[in-house]
Formats: structure tokens, sequence, C-alpha cells
């Protein structure tokens, strides 16, 4: 596990530099201090920290255990997410960004098994309802609105 941590790590910090790089092409913003490049930049600075973290630990001896084999229903349940997370941005160019946003979180949360349905109610509608907020009024980003365009 240590060499593969220490692989892993250092693909994630050129992977990061890549994103570093990519985003720095993207228009610079004309009214604001930050741009389109401002968060995947600090997102890839982010990455590259947790990669270098990942890298010292595994050379310092701080590895988990190796499993020896992959758990078949953990990787279907994965796979299952995967999927759902496709079809988020497939539902969302047709009903729009809350809605769709809405509509997936409910629907991840009730197949990880979380069993509140009021707290999966409250949270999947105030969650997508801050996230459309921050891009909407800070982030000044439109959002696909879909066939809801009139509500949002």
């Amino acid at each position: 596990m240590r060499r593969a941590d220490i692989i892993v790590g250092t693909g994630l910090i050129i992977l990061s530099a890549w994103f570093f790089w990519y985003a720095s092409a993207y228009r610079k913003a004309t009214i604001y201090y930050y741009g389109p490049n401002f968060f995947p930049q600090i997102l890839s600075i982010m990455m590259s920290l947790c990669a270098v973290s990942l890298i010292v630990k595994a050379i310092r001896g701080d590895v988990l255990p190796q499993e020896d084999r992959i758990d078949p229903k953990g990787f279907i349940r994965m796979m299952v997410a995967i999927g759902m997370c496709i079809g988020y941005l497939l539902i969302m160019q047709v009903i729009g960004f809350a809605m769709g946003t809405c509509v997936f979180l409910f629907a991840l949360m009730t197949f990880l098994g979380y069993r509140d349905l009021i707290k999966r109610i409250a949270s999947s509608v105030v969650s997508s309802l801050i996230v459309w907020a921050v891009f909407r009024y800070f982030l000044i980003i439109p959002l696909p609105t879909g066939i809801f365009s009139f509500s949002f």
C-alpha cells in the first residue's frame, strides 16, 4: 500500500497541476476580483495539498492495510451511485439545476439508506437552494433552468 499511495499521490499532483494550468486559460473577470478560474484553481491547490499529505503519510509508513478483495456489494452500490450521478447530469438539463439537484439529493440519500423522510426532504431542498443562490447571486454563473425557467 505504501508504494500505491506514493504513486496515487504523485498522479494527483500531476492532475491538479494540469487542472490549475487549464483553469488559468479561462477568461478573467472584468467586474469582480475573481473570475471563472478562481475556484477551479483553489480546488486544484487543495487537491495537491491532500496528495502531498498522502505521500508524506506513505513515506512515514502510516498507511491503511491492504484489502485482499473488492466487496461485490460495495462495488455494485458504487456503480449505482455513479449511474445516479450521470442521470442527474441528464435530468438537470431537462428540469433545471435547482429541481434536479433536489431530486438527485433525495434519491441519493434514500439509496444510501438515510431513513428520516422529513430530514431528507428538508436537506435536499435547502441544499439545492443554497447552492443555486450562491451560483446565481455570488458567482453570477447561470445554471440550467430547464422546463421550470419561470420558477428560478
